[in-house]
């Protein structure tokens, strides 16, 4: 089985959705599939720092958010354990902050993921995540079908 059976996949959602840090920061948009995750946010004044650009805990925070998205995008539930973060640029008020993180290992108890965070085409930061998968799944673990838990 490779696709997500779609009522899982609304369920899930509505799980990140419900998010509140991403909704404290105003993450306006959410797209993911299973290992990926897309959030957008618009940097406003209340998450710039005294320089008067965007703080990097507001850049930390939406690159956790999608880390936090593509790791539990499987069902099971995922903690994140590291996360290296490089800043590459400054963003300014009103810049719509895009923040993607792509799995590009996974075993039973980790899976590692790509984070980039862009203003437009041009990269301000990027990232890489650690998380630890464990043996619980979102939505009970009957929910979910036994050829999917066993791929993922």
């Amino acid at each position: 089985m490779t696709n997500l059976p779609e009522n899982l996949r609304e369920e899930l959602n509505n799980i990140f959705l419900s998010d509140k840090t991403a909704e404290s920061i105003g993450v306006t948009s959410v797209d993911w599939k299973p290992g990926e995750a897309y959030v957008k946010s618009v940097l406003t004044e209340n998450f710039t720092n005294f320089l008067g650009v965007g703080h990097g805990g507001f850049l930390f925070t939406l690159a956790d958010v999608a880390l936090s998205f593509a790791s539990n995008s499987h069902g099971r539930k995922s903690l994140a354990m590291k996360v290296d973060i490089t800043y590459h640029r400054g963003a300014s008020i009103g810049d719509e902050v895009t923040a993607s993180a792509i799995e590009f290992s996974r075993s039973r108890r980790f899976s590692n993921y790509r984070i980039e965070l862009h203003v437009g085409e041009e990269l301000v930061a990027s990232a890489t995540g650690l998380a630890f998968r464990t043996d619980e799944w979102h939505l009970s673990e009957d929910a979910w079908p036994e050829d999917w838990k066993k791929s993922h």
